[in-house]
């Protein structure tokens, strides 16, 4: 990828301390008993990987890591429940969970666990990390997708798939850790990007989509930090050829999140292009996903898949005016919120009501229905009770925005001026928040939002009422990370 990844972890036994970053240097005492650690490196733990005759061959795999500023990696001596004497297939699942329980009692960032089945050439390298429990990030690994890599393989040959795999998996909230993560991340993404050129001609078309995943994986979770869209498109590729060598009835689970992480990148891809085809690609692939993701087999990416299907639905219909496309971006949010709750998700859940309050506002003003703009309100108003002005000011004021607008209709619907003067009110809320952090763009939308409420009130405003039809209250975004930037 040339220079596109300019941008802007070493061995828990045998410890493979951290490499301190070159510009300190370490102390005497630091360089006589291992290089000084500062609380905010990466952690991986590595487990056996036992081939056929006994050899554990997780060394070879730690000593990708042991030269990268800022982590530390380390073998350890647990016995695995993958082995060479046993069908791979019927302990994985076992095998996860095994992987999970070690991530929480060793307190690592990352547990790379695996198998060298036979002949033994080949490694099943799983990754294992805290789950984002409240975050729908891109790229998400799957627990039974593996990166397949030769046994004996040349770390500076191929290990960048390797280490650009592990930072993706890795979903720490720690923000020096984060930024350890992203440090590494542009030359990471460039080695496996060289990498993907040489892995071994008589891999199997498997093992071969393995890779490709991987470095989609990785390209995904990253692409934010690039400007343009060309490291999506490199991801989509990726996920492409991954899908083609990979088999749905062989492996529903890892097809599904495949296609889930397919359109993730088509969204991104839309979002900085403005590109219909794009969404129609996403919308595609996550109802692909979703013929196998379930509420009761697979209820976080089933409920996040069909959140995400609701927002492109939206987006499309925005585009298109198409009811229909409404009435299922609705459907696909009520699905989400079956399982995304208040308690145990409240980002999400607060994002997903949101989402259904733009819906319904827009759904309910096409049909005429003050039902469902007062759905809308009440979605609304749900959504503030984690969207708070203090912690998520700019997402506080999007939800304002909208709940506006829908409150703007209900007084435009029944007559009723108390509807006009708390969409004021809200549209004022927002104005506010958005002057206050210099946000100029929605300051100056929202504006525009209080002088079309103000105009139908006399006595706030001696304008004459407005007949405009066009949904102007609409949000363009209410993505913190999407707004203006703030002016300093």
């Amino acid at each position: 990828m040339s220079d596109e990844f300019k941008h802007d972890d070493s061995p828990v036994e045998d410890n493979v301390a951290a490499k301190t970053p070159s510009k300190k240097k370490s102390g005497f005492f630091s360089r006589l008993f291992g290089k000084a650690l500062t609380g905010n490196e990466l952690h991986i733990a590595i487990a056996p990987f036992i081939d056929a005759l006994g050899q554990d061959h997780a060394r070879e795999l730690a000593a990708v890591f042991q030269d990268l500023d800022g982590v530390v990696a380390r073998i350890f001596r647990e016995e695995p429940l993958l082995n060479p004497d046993v069908d791979r297939t019927q302990v994985l699942p076992a095998a996860c969970a095994q992987a999970m329980g070690w991530v929480s009692t060793m307190d690592v960032d990352l547990v790379l666990w695996g198998d060298i089945p036979p002949p033994g050439t080949t490694f099943f390298i799983h990754f294992a990390a805290p789950p984002p429990i409240d975050n729908d990030s891109a790229g998400t690994i799957s627990p039974f997708q593996s990166l397949n890599l030769p046994v004996g393989f040349d770390p500076e040959a191929i290990g960048g798939l390797l280490v650009a795999t592990a930072l993706a998996a890795i979903k720490t909230i720690k923000q020096k850790k984060s930024q350890t993560c992203q440090n590494l991340v542009a030359h990471a993404l460039e080695r496996a990007a060289q990498d993907i050129d040489r892995i071994p001609k008589d891999f199997t078309m498997r093992e071969q989509a393995s890779v490709q995943a991987a470095f989609g994986n990785a390209l995904a979770t990253f692409g934010h930090l690039f400007p343009g869209g060309e490291v999506y498109t490199r991801a989509a590729q990726a996920y492409e050829q991954a899908l083609n060598g990979t088999v749905r009835t062989e492996n529903p689970a890892n097809w599904a999140y495949l296609q889930r992480n397919l359109g993730t990148v088509f969204q991104a891809l839309s979002e900085r292009s403005d590109d219909a085809e794009m969404l129609n690609k996403a919308a595609s692939a996550y109802r692909e996903a979703l013929g196998v993701f379930s509420q009761a087999t697979t209820p976080f990416p089933w409920a996040t898949t069909q959140n995400r299907l609701g927002e492109v639905l939206y987006r499309l219909d925005i585009k298109s005016g198409e009811t229909a496309g409404l009435k299922e971006s609705l459907t696909a949010f009520q699905h989400a919120l079956k399982v995304l709750t208040m308690h145990s998700t409240p980002l999400l859940w607060s994002d997903t009501m949101n989402n259904l309050g733009q819906v319904a506002q827009v759904l309910g003003r096409e049909l005429g229905n003050t039902e469902v703009i007062e759905r809308a309100v009440t979605a609304c108003e749900q959504a503030l009770k984690v969207r708070t002005r203090e912690i998520h000011p700019t997402l506080w004021a999007a939800t304002q925005n909208t709940m506006g607008g829908a409150l703007f209709l209900l007084g435009r619907m029944t007559h009723e001026e108390q509807y006009y003067e708390t969409a004021l009110n809200a549209f004022m809320g927002a104005r506010d928040v958005y002057d206050t952090l210099g946000l100029s763009r929605m300051a100056k939308q929202t504006e525009r939002n209080i002088q079309h409420a103000q105009a139908r009130l006399p006595e706030k405003s001696s304008s004459s009422k407005d007949n405009d039809p066009a949904m102007w209250w609409l949000a363009e975004d209410d993505d913190e990370e999407k707004e203006d930037v703030p002016k300093e």
